[in-house]
């Protein structure tokens, strides 16, 4: 059921989606990582194998706190299972493409990716392994692609003294007169790039590049701590794209999953010139940063790490440090929007799951008020970020080629 509600010129769309159950991951132990079964099979991950994968976890790490922190030398189990996973599918995959079976070594080889995704998460001061899984993940996600039809090209620019990086993913076409559209993308602070996989593609195929990044602080661009400015990175990949004749500098858009739907909220309001669209999936804006120091062992002890690890701030030794430097991502402390009166004409996507504890309500309809042309769906109900990638990722595709062919001059 799709409800259409039109307010100031504004749209908010509500969908509810029937999907097939999931596995009853619900029973396992408490994890330290947070369990997330339909993104990770929306990413290619076989449920029944990762099912299988956290029961023996859990009997490795049997009376532990943590079963998934489980292991001698740094090494994990929950690592180690699901990089031996990714092993064999790989090497399924360079047999069919040995083969020549290009199509069906791409669809092992995505798969493949999608495990050493796994097993390096949350990559909060990676062990070796994890490290070596992150490099996998992105190898196998590449070959994909590539095998696919489509170019990938390394992109690099000068940032903070030091080198920022992402990697593009080109249509399957000639670029048109003008360049190519332009999709900026980043996760969040345990989802790191190339984490997009079909939807990337999607985008690809209908004639818009689309660049992936980690945010600061985070995988390949962990050197520079993430602060309240991180949306600057994206700007330089931007820019320097832009600069050249291969893309459509009037046609680029800022998207962010999680905590990278901050920075593309932000940029459709700072960055109008630079920016066409902006698309903000279950992006934390303001809520999640007014967190009171009595309350801060709340949050999950995963987030915590990770959020320590980026910003380089130990909130377990200095927590009002930590929790001044946090309330500095909130736009409404910066000053960026002013509910009820701050409106850009940068068109703003917003994707969430209701009652989500992260990016509540309020953050969502504060980014679909902010702007003259919003539109905000709702997929699923009580978690953190849309629990039907599947139904609503295809919609996002849809909005970002609308919005870029309606931004051309």
């Amino acid at each position: 059921m799709i409800r259409l509600a039109l307010l100031s010129g504004v749209v908010a769309v509500t969908l509810t989606l029937q999907a097939a159950p999931m596995p009853a991951f619900a029973e396992e132990p408490h994890f330290f990582r947070d369990i997330r079964p339909n993104h990770w099979v929306w990413n290619g991950a076989d449920p029944l194998t990762t099912q299988s994968i956290l029961a023996r976890v859990a009997e490795a790490g049997a009376g532990a706190e943590h079963p998934d922190l489980t292991g001698a030398g740094g090494a994990t189990v929950w690592t180690d299972e699901f990089a031996r996973v990714g092993d064999q599918i790989r090497a399924l995959a360079e047999e069919q493409e040995a083969l020549g079976l290009t199509g069906a070594a791409a669809a092992l080889y995505m798969r493949a990716s999608a495990n050493y995704t796994l097993a390096k998460y949350p990559l909060i001061d990676p062990s070796p392994a994890e490290a070596a899984a992150f490099e996998a993940s992105l190898e196998t996600l590449h070959r994909a692609h590539e095998l696919r039809g489509f170019d990938v090209e390394p992109v690099s620019v000068t940032f903070q003294n030091g080198e920022a990086d992402g990697h593009v993913l080109l249509p399957r076409r000639d670029a048109p007169a003008g360049g190519w559209p332009l999709v900026i993308a980043s996760n969040g602070i345990d989802v790191n790039q190339g984490e997009f996989f079909a939807f990337a593609e999607d985008v690809a195929s209908r004639g818009i590049a689309f660049l992936m990044y980690d945010i600061a602080g985070t995988g390949t661009n962990a050197e520079f701590p993430l602060g309240p400015d991180y949306e600057e990175l994206p700007v330089a990949l931007a820019a320097t794209l832009a600069a050249t004749d291969r893309f459509d500098a009037d046609r680029i858009a800022i998207m962010g999953v999680s905590f990278g739907g901050n920075a593309a909220v932000k940029l459709a309001h700072t960055r109008p010139d630079l920016f066409a669209a902006s698309v903000n999936v279950c992006g934390p804006l303001h809520s999640a940063f007014q967190v009171p120091e009595d309350q801060l062992d709340s949050v999950g002890l995963m987030y915590r790490l990770a959020l320590y690890d980026r910003t380089g701030i130990d909130g377990g030794t200095d927590p009002a440090r930590f929790l001044a430097h946090m309330r500095g991502f909130s736009l409404i402390d910066q000053g960026v929007i002013v509910p009820g009166e701050t409106v850009t004409e940068v068109p703003i996507l917003s994707v969430n799951a209701r009652n989500d504890y992260v990016a509540p309500a309020f953050d969502m309809e504060l980014a679909n008020n902010s702007t003259v042309d919003g539109t905000l769906i709702y997929s699923g109900t009580d978690d953190q970020c849309p629990q039907d990638r599947f139904a609503v990722m295809p919609q996002v595709a849809d909005w970002l080629e609308q919005r870029l062919s309606l931004n051309k001059n």
